[in-house]
């Protein structure tokens, strides 16, 4: 049956600190993050009550309506959806420890409990859905909860998607390297996305509160060196306005990408920023985000969008469609 949906609500799981949802998205309108299980631990997960939660979702937008907290989501897309329950989309995010204090994280001026705090573990839930046949192959996961590099079960998680052929996504600072990261991106299956938010190792500093500018770029730089294509190692701006909204810090980061072989960077916005002011965006931002565009395009760099970052330029493109209609 054709209807409006999106992978997260037909075959997606995210597993969050302390929760398990259908996705992390929180930028749209309607608000995303949609949670079924709350202050979760680790039990054994109902899987049936799982199922009947999104059996609802689904439901109400085959009826052509829109599950509230979807409204306004730009991943939302009208086509014929595989009918099983089956999970190929994982997002995971479920523990907090990091080695460094980025400002803009939740985590920040908290980092001894969130270092600390104790998380569950996934690795025997993906296994008990490998005996349930709940695991479809050839899919995709995100990893991106505190350093990846930090997780002690990882590195085994992602063997086991490997062997899945997924797709993956991680997230990492780039202060530690991981040799199956390496492996991954030799193979193809590996997309790599490293928020450097500078240009100059002050502002990096400034913005991660730790000392390894040098030690990220050279990670970078060997990561680049091992992808098999340009477009898995990807460096990521995170403008924070006030700090680091300049063009001359998005100029020494783009060149800096181009000196350590990346081809292909990423635009994003800093989130509370973002969500207390997404309907009156100063014109300065949107004339930003144009800048970088041309400036990485003209260096011969692809260059994308985060997740609210492409909601903000979705947005800032109906709201012209409006102007133009009235």
């Amino acid at each position: 049956m054709i209807y409006k949906s999106c992978t997260k609500i037909e075959h997606g799981i995210n597993f969050d600190r302390d929760a398990i949802k259908i996705c992390c998205q929180y930028s749209a309108k309607g608000g995303g993050n949609t949670i079924v299980f709350d202050d979760y631990k680790g039990e054994k997960i109902d899987w049936d009550k799982f199922f009947e939660f999104k059996k609802e979702i689904k439901n109400l937008h085959k009826s052509g309506q829109t599950y509230h907290k979807c409204e306004g989501c730009i991943y939302l897309e009208e086509q014929e959806w595989d009918e099983s329950d089956n999970f190929n989309f994982f997002n995971l995010d479920y523990w907090t420890y990091c080695n460094c204090n980025g400002i803009y994280c939740h985590t920040h001026n908290k980092k001894d409990i969130y270092n600390n705090k104790r998380t569950y573990d996934f690795l025997p839930i993906l296994k008990e859905m490998i005996e349930k046949d709940l695991l479809m192959r050839g899919g995709d996961v995100s990893f991106g909860g505190g350093e990846v590099c930090l997780l002690k079960e990882f590195e085994e998680c992602l063997q086991i998607f490997l062997d899945y052929d997924y797709f993956i996504r991680i997230h990492s600072g780039c202060i530690d390297y991981s040799k199956t990261i390496e492996k991954g991106l030799k193979q193809g299956k590996v997309d790599l996305i490293v928020s450097i938010d500078a240009g100059t190792e002050e502002m990096h500093s400034r913005v991660k509160e730790v000392k390894t500018f040098d030690r990220v770029w050279a990670n970078l730089t060997d990561y680049a060196k091992a992808q098999k294509n340009k477009t898995l190692v990807k460096a990521k701006y995170i403008v924070i306005p006030g700090v680091n909204d300049t063009r001359e810090e998005i100029d020494a980061w783009l060149n800096k990408a181009i000196e350590c072989g990346i081809g292909y960077v990423l635009l994003e916005i800093e989130s509370q920023w973002f969500y207390s002011r997404r309907d009156n965006i100063p014109q300065y931002i949107y004339d930003l985000f144009d800048y970088t565009r041309e400036a990485a395009s003209a260096k011969g760099l692809i260059v994308g969008e985060y997740e609210r970052a492409a909601h903000m330029l979705a947005e800032r493109k109906e709201k012209e469609k409006d102007l133009l209609i009235k």
